[in-house]
C-alpha cells in the first residue's frame, strides 16, 4: 500500500502575503523553485485574501528552469492578452481564484528543464492585496507496485489493475 506521503508534496510557498501594501509601485509575489523529478503532476492553487477592488492581479504564471537556482528561466505558462492568464479579465476581487494545473513533460525537458514556481504581480497597486498560495506536487514516479490484500469489512481496499 502507498503512503500518501509518497504520492504528494504539498507546499504553501505564501500565505496572505501583501503583494501591494501601500507602494503605489505595486509588487511580485514568487516561490522557490520546485523539482518536477519525480512527479507526474503539480496543481498550484492561489486565492486572493483581503483585496482592494481598485487594484487587479496582473500577472499570475508558472516559471521553468533548468535547476533550483532559477538558471535559464522562462515561462511555462503565460500572462498576456488572450494568453494562459488572460490579463484583459485579471483577478480583482477577495476571494478570487486561478489554479495551474501542468504536468512533468509540460516543462522543456529536451533542454533540461526540471523546476519550476509560480510569479504574480500586482502593478500600480493603491493598497493591501494579499494572496495566498498551495503547491501539490502528485504522483510521484518509480514507485513499487501496490500490494493487494485481502478485504476487511470496514477497511478501505485498494484496487489495482493485473
Amino acid at each position: 500500500m502507498k503512503r500518501l506521503s509518497e504520492e504528494l508534496n504539498i507546499t504553501m510557498p505564501f500565505t496572505e502575503t501583501d503583494i501591494g501594501g501601500t507602494d503605489s509601485a505595486g509588487g511580485v509575489a514568487t516561490a522557490q523553485w520546485l523539482s518536477m523529478v519525480g512527479y507526474d503532476r503539480a496543481l498550484v492553487f492561489v486565492e486572493l485574501g483581503t483585496w482592494n477592488a481598485a487594484d487587479d492581479l496582473d500577472e499570475a504564471k508558472l516559471q521553468q528552469a533548468q535547476d533550483s537556482a532559477g538558471t535559464g528561466v522562462k515561462d511555462l505558462t503565460t500572462s498576456a492578452s488572450g494568453g494562459d492568464y488572460d490579463e484583459d479579465a485579471p483577478l480583482d476581487a477577495d476571494g478570487n481564484r486561478v489554479i495551474f494545473d501542468i504536468r512533468a513533460e509540460d516543462l522543456d525537458a529536451a533542454n533540461n528543464f526540471t523546476h519550476f514556481r509560480p510569479l504574480f504581480t500586482e502593478n500600480d497597486n493603491t493598497d493591501v492585496d494579499n494572496i495566498s498560495c498551495v503547491i501539490i506536487r502528485a504522483t510521484a514516479r518509480h514507485q513499487k507496485e501496490q500490494l493487494t490484500g485481502a478485504a476487511v469489512a470496514g477497511a478501505l481496499v485498494y484496487v489495482t489493475k493485473g
